[in-house]
């Protein structure tokens, strides 16, 4: 190649310099954005002295590929574990840990009461309605997900009573 063609050449990447950079960035960043959706959190309170709180919350992954679940962690905890719970014909509850979550394409996975759900292990305090905490999820290929999740009461407020109105 001669002279003439590597002074334009060397004119084009000194003039795209910065924002040819920026540009590049902004590529990356858009396709490493998340796949994997949290809506939806809750925990109730939990009551004085309790060590252990629960999380429920909505996963949708929106990609194309499968997604892993390789850890859950918390500032609030040490260590967050995953679990399934259910109640048997005889009404006696039994709960299993969950040893691997994966989430197929367009697959939601809805983790709420008598179902799969996150526990928060030995809690230094409790769970205080009002209050918002939050969970970090980390998928396989994908950048961390915060869950926040909104702290309800331990017993749910009765609904208000229905106002029956008498025709006369």
């Amino acid at each position: 190649m001669g002279d003439t063609m590597k002074k334009p050449m060397n004119k084009l990447f000194s003039a795209a310099g910065k924002p040819a950079v920026a540009a590049l960035l902004a590529a990356l960043a858009l396709s490493a954005r998340a796949d994997i959706v949290a809506s939806g959190g809750w925990s109730r309170a939990t009551v004085p002295g309790s060590r252990t709180a629960v999380a429920y919350f909505t996963l949708t992954n929106t990609g194309s590929e499968a997604r892993d679940l390789l850890k859950i962690t918390s500032s609030l905890c040490d260590r967050v574990t995953l679990h399934r719970s259910s109640i048997d014909s005889q009404g006696v509850a039994r709960m299993w840990p969950v040893g691997s979550l994966s989430l197929k394409p367009g697959e939601t996975l809805r983790f709420e009461p008598n179902g799969l759900h996150a526990m928060f292990m030995d809690l230094p305090k409790p769970f205080v309605a009002g209050t918002k905490v939050s969970l970090q999820l980390q998928f396989e290929d994908e950048p961390e997900t915060t869950v926040l999740l909104d702290v309800r009461p331990l017993v749910p407020e009765p609904a208000p009573a229905a106002h029956s109105q008498r025709q006369h």
